[in-house]
């Protein structure tokens, strides 16, 4: 099929050989959460703003209430209230970060809470660090670090979320929005089905390159992809706040709204809207500090914010070859308020 922007690649091996050695590695019985229970987390997702029973995620995914929350669980290793908690105060984090013009106040009632007294307490009761040092950071760390460890997986610190140092030199923070200026394209997007196969190692590379083998490969099966693969990533939590074990990566390639999804593959979307498009060619390891730039400095001096953190990423060429990588990164934007 024609993929949506027009361009056409093969992101990934495409040796029958190649695909035949991922199956094996991978088959059909590995720990990957179901697609009920994706389709669950995308709800989730949606609705992190509104009040959320278990009851109301449950019957999205089709399933019993008490059979949906052991096989949730068993998928995530969290139920479903630990779950929305973390990520509605992970989103909070980066709306914190990156939208400076919306108040705590705003941000605590739409990510759930009924004050900001009370989201305050959650936050640094999740975190070690109140919302307001999120937007300021610096000193020291908190000091109870073996209580946060516990129960988050790593030490936070706001730091981590800026390309640059608190207080940067301001002709560095416009050499940043320039650069980015330079590579930006806008696109309105009238969003198209996707299927999906979820990496069982996060962003692993080994992992993601076993994914996007077996994706190519089932995708040929159901005759949803050819020889030439559309290739569209999702990577949905940020390893800057997120415990490597949570996060979670979905590959992706276009479908149409009728073709066959059968386990392990399971169903996505690219919302419809308007989508600031970044060209970013260069090492892998760099792709993360290039997102922390995006948001931090460009979309700070812009008159858009994201409409919401889960961004795309699109891959342009075949699969990084000596440790460099060729992709777009599409935001979801709407205007500043």
């Amino acid at each position: 099929m024609a993929p949506p922007n027009g361009v056409t690649h093969s992101p990934r091996a495409q040796g029958a050989g190649r695909d035949f050695i991922t199956l094996a590695i991978y088959p059909g019985a590995v720990a990957r959460p179901r697609p009920e229970i994706e389709r669950a987390l995308a709800f989730i997702a949606r609705h992190l703003d509104q009040p959320l029973s278990v009851a109301d995620v449950a019957r999205t995914a089709r399933m019993s209430e008490f059979h949906f929350q052991r096989m949730f669980h068993e998928a995530l290793a969290e139920t479903v209230g630990q779950f929305v908690t973390r990520k509605r105060l992970e989103s909070a984090a980066l709306r914190l970060a990156y939208e400076p013009g919306t108040s705590i106040t705003e941000i605590a009632l739409s990510s759930g809470y009924s004050s900001s007294s009370n989201f305050g307490k959650a936050f640094a009761g999740y975190f070690g660090n109140s919302p307001s040092q999120v937007r300021t950071p610096g000193g020291k760390l908190p000091a109870q670090v073996s209580k946060l460890l516990a129960r988050y997986g790593k030490s936070f610190d706001p730091r981590a979320l800026y390309s640059l140092p608190e207080e940067p030199d301001q002709g560095a923070f416009r050499d940043q929005v320039d650069f980015w200026n330079e590579r930006v394209r806008f696109e309105t997007s009238p969003g198209f089905h996707l299927a999906c196969l979820a990496s069982p190692g996060a962003y692993d590379f080994e992992a993601l390159q076993a994914t996007w083998a077996e994706l190519i490969a089932r995708g040929r099966q159901l005759e949803i992809c050819g020889a030439e693969v559309d290739a569209w990533g999702m990577a949905l939590d940020s390893p800057d706040l997120t415990a490597p074990e949570r996060c979670r990566y979905h590959a992706c390639i276009p479908c149409t709204a009728s073709a066959a999804t059968p386990p392990p593959l399971f169903r996505g979307l690219i919302k419809p809207g308007r989508y600031a498009v970044f060209r970013y060619a260069g090492p892998v390891a760099g792709v993360g500090a290039a997102y922390r730039s995006i948001y931090s400095c460009w979309f700070r001096a812009s008159s858009v914010v994201a409409d919401d953190f889960a961004p795309l990423d699109h891959y342009v060429t075949d699969e990084p070859r000596g440790g460099s990588i060729d992709m777009e990164m599409w935001f979801r934007i709407k205007p500043r308020a």
